[in-house]
């Protein structure tokens, strides 16, 4: 008990800053569950996915984290039994591994959002959400529970009682490498490659104020125009009511005509100049086409920002995955191998805490929603502010 003390007391200048990064990852992602339990207009499909990337990230901060903190300050010197060394190590690879397919499935769902905006209301219910969201836990359950007697039958040496070290079989490390990393970046790489060159094509669409759009699954290709006339002080005020009206004219002569039309042909319609008051009063059935196309600046936004995560992603864990592998193949390889594992899994970890920072500074929803929760904190005309502009939004 005197040593454990007196490494303590030598180390506690570590143990503070370790566990700073903990409470931080549970802080942070704990606000993110709140933000979208609490404020309706966050509660969409996308951010169900943030919801459970938050939910494992805030597990890796408040079970894996603080153990390893505990086995860093007391120099590599395992206080438990090794079932819970086992068990531990699971939770490690279960929380991380549904960190990192969670982001995979957001950059599916991202593509999905940007390459068609007008489909993808229909196409992403809460439904075919829950579903992915219950195979990205089931997957990452079923390497890592299972792996535990994966372990204890491959393992050929003796554990010491004050050691938890990883497995060092090769196989299970190429295996779980492969689901947990590798496939998952390969698939977020080639995702937002295709949003990166979709959101271009969108913005020169924008820009000279044209857009195609297919309607039927194919059979017919409607043209839309946004006339942008007057100076360059009234296009700022003018342009979002012509564009609704462009595509509230277009939707209702594509209604006239599309019964005097042969099918695979394509029909080109053309908004005429109008001002907002025409634009108004459009019926708001005819609504449900402009709002689609105007939420496309918003999910390019979301995509951006959520492209931030994957480079952040890459950083953090990339390093660790690579002397991982490097680890099964050659550990006398890596200099200084134990403190390197230990800083590269320390940097994978810290990649939980750095997500809902990324939401607070991109994303103007979370952020807003972020102060919202915290309010009580803040002067009563900040929380007064805040509450009005939620009231209305």
């Amino acid at each position: 008990y005197n040593s454990i003390w007196e490494i303590t007391i030598d180390r506690i200048g570590l143990g503070i800053l370790l566990f700073t990064f903990s409470f931080c990852t549970v802080f942070g992602n704990t606000l993110v569950i709140i933000a979208v339990v609490r404020e309706r207009y966050l509660q969409t499909a996308t951010n169900y996915f943030i919801t459970s990337l938050a939910f494992a990230d805030c597990l890796v901060g408040f079970v894996v984290m603080p153990f390893s903190v505990i086995y860093e300050i007391f120099e590599k010197r395992w206080l438990f039994n090794l079932n819970w060394c086992d068990t531990w190590r699971s939770l490690d690879v279960l929380f991380s591994t549904a960190s990192i397919l969670n982001l995979c499935v957001i950059s599916v769902d991202r593509y999905w959002a940007i390459k068609d905006p007008f489909s993808y209301p229909s196409r992403m219910t809460y439904k075919l959400a829950s579903i992915l969201i219950t195979c990205v836990w089931l997957a990452s359950s079923l390497i890592s529970f299972p792996a535990i007697v994966w372990w204890r039958a491959v393992r050929t040496n003796r554990i010491p009682h004050d050691k938890c070290p990883f497995t060092v079989n090769l196989e299970y490390i190429i295996f779980s490498s492969t689901i947990s990393f590798y496939l998952p970046l390969f698939v977020m790489v080639f995702t937002y490659y295709k949003i990166y060159r979709e959101a271009v094509k969108q913005t020169k669409s924008l820009r000279i104020g044209t857009k195609h759009v297919m309607i039927a699954s194919g059979e017919l290709e409607l043209t839309l125009r946004m006339h942008r006339g007057g100076n360059l002080s009234d296009r700022n005020t003018m342009k979002k009511s012509r564009l609704f009206y462009s595509l509230t004219s277009a939707s209702k002569n594509l209604q006239d005509l599309q019964n005097s039309q042969p099918k695979n042909k394509t029909l080109k319609t053309y908004s005429t100049n109008t001002n907002t008051k025409q634009s108004l009063s459009a019926p708001n059935k005819n609504f449900s086409l402009s709002r689609k196309f105007a939420k496309f600046s918003k999910e390019k936004k979301a995509a951006k920002t959520l492209g931030i995560v994957m480079g952040v992603f890459i950083i953090c864990w990339l390093p660790f995955f690579v002397v991982n592998l490097l680890s099964g193949f050659c550990a006398k390889c890596i200099w200084r191998e134990e403190i390197i594992s230990t800083a590269v899994s320390w940097l994978g970890w810290i990649n939980s805490a750095m997500n809902p920072v990324i939401y607070a500074c991109w994303s103007r929803d979370f952020r807003r929603a972020f102060i919202r929760i915290l309010c009580c904190c803040c002067p009563h005309r900040v929380k007064k502010q805040y509450q009005r502009a939620f009231r209305y939004k």
